[in-house]
């Protein structure tokens, strides 16, 4: 898919006066402990009423065998941020992010987390979200994502308050979305760890505002099997009856050009992160964010009038899975 600015650039307009978030965030699992697993963010965020907008770094920690997960925020004014035109380029404050590497550090005392890692980009195809490239550049659907580093390798440091982690060939990826607001409910996954299975899955469900209701649930996936992209995104596929969205689970079923999958994840509440993200218009959301979720995919063939089974894959503890909502009756302990 061809967009009008490479992959990674920054989508933000500077000369149109109205709000914006944007995101580039890596996540990625220890192979050896998948219960082990990181994640890392930088934000654009640029409120409407044409106040200073921010800069943003946020990181988590999650060690599923000890339960205990670690996060930081740290924002700075957008006008001190360094922001290539063109391709991957960010500095927010002491962060970088750039081809192959980042490093940067958020918080303070016992939540500092600092980070220095690299990660392969040479060998990457990047995976879409949305079915055309016009959806990239068109004022709709308001919220565009892809993924540039679908399955990717980490290597590096990162230790909270001098406690290191060395990530040696942790299994990760990178990816990139913006808008004029976050989406008021979705549920997104992501998971390149199923055991030795050549497979990536990343998909969503999301509800997005039409005025003062909220959509029925609008879903797409892509699937990339064996180095083939099985698309179950297409527009008219997107009302989903099969969807099934709760706190802490999400699961769904899908059948485009030829394919049929079936789709679950969940995760107990003890291994989510809190997360309040802001919006251009002020308004918040809160973000159930675990990256260490267990999820099952199902694959299936056409052929002839009935549907053979291809793959039945699991990824125990190695997927990263985010809810969004408004309600703050959810348990999740709130780290930033």
């Amino acid at each position: 898919m061809q967009l009008s600015l490479p992959t990674n650039s920054v989508r933000w307009d500077q000369s149109l006066a109205r709000g914006h978030t944007e995101s580039y965030f890596l996540k990625a699992n220890d192979p050896q402990c998948p219960g082990r697993a990181l994640w890392i963010k930088f934000t654009l965020l640029v409120p409407e009423d044409g106040t200073e907008g921010l800069g943003e770094l946020w990181a988590i920690r999650f060690d599923g065998e000890t339960g205990r997960h670690q996060g930081a925020k740290a924002s700075f004014p957008l006008s001190s941020c360094s922001l290539q035109e063109v391709g991957l380029g960010l500095v927010i404050g002491p962060g970088r992010l750039e081809p192959g590497h980042t490093r940067g550090e958020a918080g303070d005392g016992d939540q500092n987390i600092r980070w220095d890692l690299r990660f392969d980009v040479d060998d990457q195809s990047t995976m879409f979200g949305l079915p055309h490239a016009w959806m990239y550049e068109a004022s709709f659907p308001k919220n565009k994502v892809y993924s540039p580093c679908p399955r990717t390798r980490f290597r590096g440091s990162l230790s909270v308050a001098g406690d290191l982690w060395k990530i040696e060939d942790w299994v990760g990826m990178l990816g990139h979305n913006w808008g004029r607001s976050h989406n008021p409910r979705y549920h997104w996954a992501q998971c390149n760890m199923f055991g030795d299975d050549d497979c990536v899955f990343e998909g969503y469900s999301a509800r997005i505002a039409l005025g003062p209701w909220l959509s029925p649930w609008l879903t797409g996936a892509v699937v990339r099997y064996q180095g083939e992209d099985l698309k179950f995104n297409s527009v008219t596929g997107a009302l989903n009856s099969s969807v099934e969205a709760e706190l802490f689970r999400w699961s769904f079923r899908s059948r485009q050009g030829g394919w049929q999958m079936h789709w679950e994840v969940e995760a107990p509440v003890g291994d989510f992160a809190g997360l309040v993200y802001r919006n251009p218009d002020g308004t918040e959301n809160q973000c159930l964010n675990s990256k260490i979720a267990s999820c099952r995919l199902r694959l299936s063939r056409k052929t002839g009038r009935s549907w053979e089974p291809v793959a039945d894959l699991k990824g125990k503890r190695t997927c990263a899975y985010e809810i969004l909502q408004v309600d703050t009756e959810h348990g999740v302990v709130m780290l930033a």
